[in-house]
């Protein structure tokens, strides 16, 4: 998973104004509760917890929307829940829905939510799946800077891959509470986990070959897997 940051002072565009488009923060919990697919319970807590939910619609219809949090941020893929210092702010639970996808609304959706940030926070942060290349390209457009790869290392324990141990990527580590390495991780993100207490699923690792775990018939694995 790559993790990206946003710090007051970036440099930012300013997000476009497409006809027919809105996007501004959503408050009605059943609206919010048939968005998402979530029962009314589970957004009221996201409220109480200090959360806010952006919605983008065009011509009235939603068709992208998130989660701004600023003081707590449960990450699912490392079973752990963060606090955020103060200043900081995390963006999660991102969706486009599938007929509007490809549009650039996800990226329109991230700049408004920058522009109106910076003027609150310090710094904002937002984790792309390894899979999902297009969240990823629309990070990178939307103005986030790349901080480092969450990864394994050869013991299985989760590590924040980075080029160099910069002031971003200590304040990353910090934030996940992760070591920082800059070389020795395994290649393959989903094959174990004791974080996400997951056994080996597939021989990417044993094999030296790019992770497959994802694939919807993975090559099967006749071998003890190597942990």
């Amino acid at each position: 998973m790559a993790l990206f940051t946003f710090w007051h002072g970036d440099e930012y565009a300013t997000p476009k104004e497409t006809s027919n488009l809105t996007i501004k923060k959503e408050f009605d919990v059943t609206a919010l509760a048939s968005l998402m697919k979530l029962d009314t319970e589970n957004i009221e807590r996201r409220f109480r917890e200090g959360n806010e939910a952006w919605v983008a619609r065009f011509e009235d219809e939603p068709v992208s929307f998130g989660w701004l949090g600023r003081r707590t941020a449960r990450i699912g893929e490392l079973s752990k829940e963060i606090e955020l210092p103060t200043g900081d702010a995390y963006l999660w639970n991102f969706r486009t829905l599938e007929p509007y996808r490809g549009r650039g609304y996800y990226v329109q959706l991230l700049r408004t939510i920058l522009y109106a940030e910076i003027k609150n926070s310090k710094r904002i942060w937002i984790i792309s799946a390894p899979e999902n290349q297009s969240s990823f390209n629309g990070i990178i457009k939307a103005g986030f800077k790349p901080v480092g790869d969450i990864m394994f290392d050869y013991k299985n324990e989760v590590v924040l891959l980075a080029s160099s141990a910069d002031e971003r990527t200590q304040a990353g580590a910090d934030l996940l509470q992760l070591p920082i390495t800059t070389t020795t991780v395994r290649p393959c993100w989903r094959c174990a986990s004791k974080a996400m207490k997951k056994e080996a699923s597939c021989d990417c690792y044993e094999n030296h070959l790019p992770c497959r775990c994802n694939n919807q018939n993975p090559v099967p694995n006749t071998k003890a897997p190597i942990l």
